[in-house]
């Protein structure tokens, strides 16, 4: 028992396998891999192609049947044929003008760390913007035959030349930033992901949510715009109704940003009432 299962095993290791290049196995491609079916139509199709990487294998009955289906004296003995689909490995050559075309970026430079090592079927290389993550592997496929895809990946370090804004000294947090605590760096750095704040100008004067130490790059995210109301102030009040227009002075509550809802007091009868933010320590009322 033990030698016919083994028998068996290498059996099937030695058997050769024949490579078809398209989406079916034809009559030529039986009558290639064994001259007894010479007399099949050329564009019978025989079985659809296995994917990539597995082995579609025409066992001894099958091949009989076939034969004498369309009347041909099938060989005796009767081998089985294995047939797989042609692949080819992927290269840096030939991914580099893919990925630079769906990257999309002027001046941008790609380095190729690693990549998929399996065989690919023959077919278009893809990839797209949105198949690329902020840590650098990005996905695609290769389009065959009529609707198939075959997964592949890259994993890729970009880089361009940008100019961004980074903390001079440690900056702390919910305190206004001034411009002598700020540096505008140029250099080499990755577009993947969130981009730093490229002027000096766009980050003073906001707050930081957290602290920020020296030499990191300052995000928006990292910023909160201060308020042009906070509580406590005395605001000017602008009262309208139709043409008419009331301005006093009262005390602000809650602080708030431009275009945002405040509470505001006046302090000459203590009533409490809400007015929208339009500048600093300016606050109206539309009726």
């Amino acid at each position: 028992m033990i030698r016919s299962f083994i028998a068996v095993v290498f059996a099937c290791r030695a058997l050769a396998c024949n490579v078809v290049e398209g989406p079916r196995i034809l009559g030529r491609d039986l009558a290639s891999a064994n001259p007894y079916f010479a007399a099949l139509d050329p564009t019978l199709m025989v079985s659809g192609s296995p994917l990539p990487g597995v082995q579609r294998i025409l066992h001894a009955d099958e091949l009989v049947r076939m034969a004498r289906q369309n009347s041909i004296a099938p060989p005796t003995p009767t081998s089985e044929i294995c047939f797989e689909r042609a692949i080819e490995p992927l290269t840096e050559e030939t991914l580099l003008p893919v990925l630079r075309n769906a990257l999309g970026i002027d001046g941008a430079e790609i380095s190729i760390l690693d990549f998929s090592r399996y065989g690919v079927p023959r077919g278009t290389l893809e990839f797209t913007r949105a198949g690329l993550s902020a840590d650098g592997l990005w996905r695609g496929h290769v389009a065959y035959d009529e609707n198939r895809g075959f997964a592949v990946w890259v994993k890729v370090r970009v880089s361009t030349n940008q100019t961004w804004v980074e903390a001079a000294e440690p900056l702390v947090s919910a305190k206004p930033i001034h411009t002598a605590q700020l540096i505008l760096r140029k250099a080499a750095r990755s577009p993947l992901g969130p981009e730093p704040i490229a002027s000096i100008e766009a980050a003073e004067g906001h707050l930081p949510i957290r602290a920020i130490k020296p030499g990191e790059p300052i995000f928006g995210s990292m910023l909160l715009t201060p308020h042009e109301v906070e509580r406590g102030d005395t605001v000017s009040v602008e009262v309208v109704s139709g043409d008419a227009r009331l301005l006093f002075d009262a005390a602000a509550e809650t602080a708030g940003r431009l275009g945002e809802m405040v509470l505001i007091r006046n302090p000459e009868n203590g009533k409490r009432f809400q007015a929208r933010v339009e500048g600093k320590d300016k606050v109206a009322i539309h009726k």
